[in-house]
């Protein structure tokens, strides 16, 4: 019972609207209406401003640690703490308080791996880096980049456990993504 509580929190914690809310303090606006309208820490700095934008991505970071943090140090079932990194984003992406509206995951992400597997940041990242200056568009870098994570996660943890709940993180991300993936293949985007 307390694993599906933990659970459960995952998820309501990457709820936490964070740039709703500082796009509502510190410039009155509905993010969720304003630019592309994704409720992530990028739209957060170019429609409410630079201390809006850092203060979520700081929190948003957060929630990603605190949710695998919990659950690694309160949940029984081996599986919760990698578990919780999908549910966090899902609650992020997918945020059922705000009409199923969400970000893209990436800073949650960054969170959740600081506590399950920091090695992997670095391996993930130079991947992102490698893409970005092959096709010039950050956005599709980071949404192909993050296809490296089920191998790295699985690598670092040692398991197909970690290399399947990898791959379904990255699908979760990638989804999130594919407006940025089509508006590059039609030239719409450069580099950000």
């Amino acid at each position: 019972m307390a694993d599906f509580l933990l659970a459960l929190a995952a998820y309501l914690i990457g709820t936490i609207p964070s740039a709703y809310l500082f796009g509502r303090f510190f410039k009155g606006i509905d993010i969720r209406q304003a630019g592309s309208g994704n409720v992530g820490a990028v739209n957060s700095f170019k429609q409410a401003g630079f201390l809006s934008g850092i203060l979520t991505l700081c929190a948003d970071i957060v929630k990603g640690a605190a949710a695998v943090y919990f659950c690694t140090r309160y949940g029984s079932l081996p599986v919760l703490p990698v578990l919780s990194v999908f549910l966090v984003i899902l609650g992020h992406n997918y945020n059922i308080f705000l009409g199923f509206k969400g970000g893209k995951g990436l800073a949650s992400l960054l969170g959740s791996l600081l506590i399950l597997s920091p090695t992997t940041i670095p391996y993930v990242l130079s991947v992102m880096i490698i893409i970005a200056l092959i096709c010039r568009d950050t956005n599709t870098a980071a949404g192909l980049g993050i296809l490296s994570l089920p191998i790295f996660l699985g690598f670092d943890k040692g398991g197909w456990v970690f290399f399947l709940a990898g791959m379904a993180i990255s699908l979760l991300i990638m989804i999130k993504h594919l407006p940025d993936f089509r508006a590059y293949r039609q030239g719409r985007r450069k580099l950000v």
